[in-house]
């Protein structure tokens, strides 16, 4: 029975998940560290869900330096379309993973699914923004 959940653990709590080589390429050393040593390591949920929400919170900040740099580069009118677009993307974001979390509602997973949806949509978005012209 251990072994079912800690390969459920390792599944849902990767950013394997994401199934994008892109995606995964980006977590952090910091993501690995953190759910591979200590109480993370040992299935304590607490401390998936902060490794988790710590990642989102780098990712996040990652995109912010991205989406900066190029409405540097942008005309006024190219800025105030990225900036909708920015804008829908996140309503969708939001919505897609408050949409998989209420799947875990209750379960003390939920802010690792939340969370891990939120950096990989957070990657995702980071990627096409450095592609961005």
């Amino acid at each position: 029975m251990r072994f079912g959940f800690l390969s459920f653990l390792a599944f849902v709590a990767t950013p394997a998940l994401a199934a994008e080589p892109a995606v995964e390429k980006r977590y952090t050393k910091d993501y690995s560290i953190c759910m591979e040593v200590g109480p993370a390591s040992e299935g304590v949920q607490g401390a998936m869900n902060g490794c988790a929400y710590e990642e989102y919170v780098r990712q996040d900040g990652r995109l912010n330096q991205a989406y900066v740099m190029i409405m540097r580069r942008q005309s006024v009118a190219g800025k105030a379309k990225l900036r909708t677009s920015q804008r829908n993307w996140i309503k969708q974001r939001d919505g897609k993973c408050r949409a998989e979390r209420d799947e875990y509602e209750g379960g003390s997973i939920a802010p690792l699914i939340f969370h891990s949806c939120m950096t990989d949509e957070t990657i995702r978005r980071t990627l096409w923004l450095e592609r961005y012209r």
